[in-house]
């Protein structure tokens, strides 16, 4: 029981947190998925829902004081949940915070621009000569949402290279890009990925009303067991 902060799991946060950060204020995506939780806590750190509770501000990277917080969250969870199946219902108590955000077309554009920063993790975008207008984002950007978008199944359809050129495809449908263009064989415009985003998150939200998943009121209300 107690505040995280008045605890000896504040120095070993610091500690997790300083070994990953390398003097870094702030940690982008791949690092945040290095953190070692407490042995006592098994968090998935690729999980969406889990990701964006952490990362308050939704500016696609995370600070100490936002894990701290989101150590405090948990804390409290647990104390209210239990240890039984714990993991479990943080991610469904993360998942109902974050509905609370999708449920509406503004929450949707917002989320699709906060997994856009999240996945390219600091790194600008590219324009080219043959698509002036155009914000374009690596391929390591794109495979770093492919691998977020696991708990989607989307590997059961399609493989990497395969979402890859699904979306450039989609970008020369757009008019944003030429497939002959070598130049942009390694990217993807950035309009094209927060599109299909805001498609996904909009079908998952869908997908909630239909199974009468959506919660009465805030997601404030406990998670059910």
């Amino acid at each position: 029981a107690g505040s995280v902060a008045e605890s000896p799991l504040l120095s070993y946060l610091q500690g997790e947190f300083d070994r990953v950060a390398k003097a870094q204020r702030a940690l982008f995506l791949h690092q945040v998925q290095q953190l070692q939780p407490p042995q006592e806590f098994v968090l998935d750190m690729r999980h969406l829902a889990t990701l964006w509770k952490l990362d308050k501000d939704h500016d696609g990277s995370v600070t100490f004081e936002e894990l701290l917080e989101f150590s405090e969250f948990a804390n409290e969870r647990r104390q209210f949940f239990g240890s039984l199946d714990f993991e479990r219902k943080l991610r469904a108590q993360c998942v109902m915070d974050m509905w609370d955000t999708i449920r509406e077309e503004r929450g949707e554009e917002a989320f699709a621009d906060w997994v856009i920063r999240l996945v390219v993790q600091g790194e600008r975008f590219s324009t080219f000569p043959s698509s002036p207008n155009t914000n374009f984002m690596s391929r390591d950007a794109v495979m770093t949402l492919y691998e977020l978008l696991q708990q989607f199944q989307v590997s059961s359809h399609i493989d990497q290279q395969g979402f890859l050129d699904m979306l450039q495809q989609i970008g020369e449908h757009m008019n944003l890009m030429s497939l002959h263009d070598e130049q942009l064989d390694d990217v993807v415009p950035v309009q094209v990925v927060h599109r299909w985003i805001r498609q996904l998150v909009h079908a998952y939200a869908n997908l909630f009303r239909d199974l009468g998943l959506e919660p009465p009121k805030s997601a404030e209300a406990p998670a059910p067991p």
